[in-house]
């Protein structure tokens, strides 16, 4: 019997191997959330510093309105984020590819918007 396990490649490690990919991929995803968030703040952080000494092109008050917004959505965002890290699988991956694209929405209003591009 320990033969047959032998021949047929030792099936019991296989799902290791594919877990541990799996969270080392995960584990990229919510380093990359989360340079993403903190990234969000500080753009807006600035965008609304540069607001406040009036060097903003276009109109003042729009700005300062979706500067607030966005405030609110990355606040949400990053809610999201720490709910999902508590969770555990599948809801846990779920909601980190929810906050992923809530942030790609986000870089899409910014750039339209604000006319500010994101790499």
């Amino acid at each position: 019997m320990s033969s047959n396990h032998a021949i047929a490649g030792n099936p019991q490690g296989e799902p290791r191997i594919q877990s541990q990919s799996l969270l080392r991929d995960e584990s990229t995803l919510e380093n990359d959330l989360e340079n993403r968030i903190r990234n969000f703040d500080k753009l807006v952080d600035s965008t609304y510093a540069a607001l406040g000494q009036e060097l903003f092109p276009g109109k003042p008050l729009h700005a300062l309105t979706l500067v607030n917004e966005l405030r609110v959505k990355i606040k949400a965002n990053r809610n999201m984020f720490r709910v999902a890290k508590l969770l555990s699988e599948p809801a846990r991956g779920s909601i980190l590819l929810k906050v992923r694209d809530c942030l790609n929405d986000l870089e899409e209003v910014v750039a339209s918007q604000l006319g500010i591009k994101l790499s």
